[in-house]
């Protein structure tokens, strides 16, 4: 494999918790169909900007309850407006497909703080939770650090 080539990682996963210094939320994340560069010093990013555009993406690709009200906020259903104040959270398991530039779709799936709408079904997670997305990105961090993926 020359030095620009891309190449394909097998699936890698990593925990909120394996690359943060202090407490996490249970975060875990497995990707597939990871493309990389192969140079001197390891697997590296496709491109310089790869990490900053795939954190930027999935975030925009998970779905998020939405809030009603100043005062008294409550949280609905993003598909059908159903109020979920009674639903409790839980560990939600979601998969998306990021595509970034010229690069095959990356496969991920997801387990972190969420909740699923009664009424019509649909997955959400809390990723407007800065917490909760913080440890969304040390889940990557400790994916990427596993196989030494990284930028360079």
């Amino acid at each position: 494999m020359t030095e620009n080539a891309l190449g394909r990682l097998p699936p890698i996963r990593g925990r909120a918790s394996d690359a943060s210094e202090g407490p996490a939320a249970d975060v875990s994340v497995e990707i597939s169909d990871l493309s990389f560069r192969e140079t001197s010093k390891g697997k590296r990013y496709p491109y310089g900007e790869f990490g900053s555009e795939l954190l930027d993406a999935l975030h925009k690709q998970l779905v998020s309850p939405r809030r009603r009200g100043l005062i008294r906020s409550t949280r609905i259903c993003r598909a059908c407006d159903a109020d979920l104040t009674p639903v409790a959270e839980q560990p939600t398991a979601v998969a998306v497909d990021v595509a970034l530039r010229s690069l095959p779709p990356i496969h991920l799936e997801i387990v972190m703080p969420g909740l699923t709408c009664p009424s019509c079904h649909l997955r959400m997670v809390k990723i407007d939770d800065a917490d909760i997305a913080s440890d969304l990105s040390f889940a990557l961090m400790a994916a990427f650090k596993s196989v030494g993926f990284g930028p360079g």
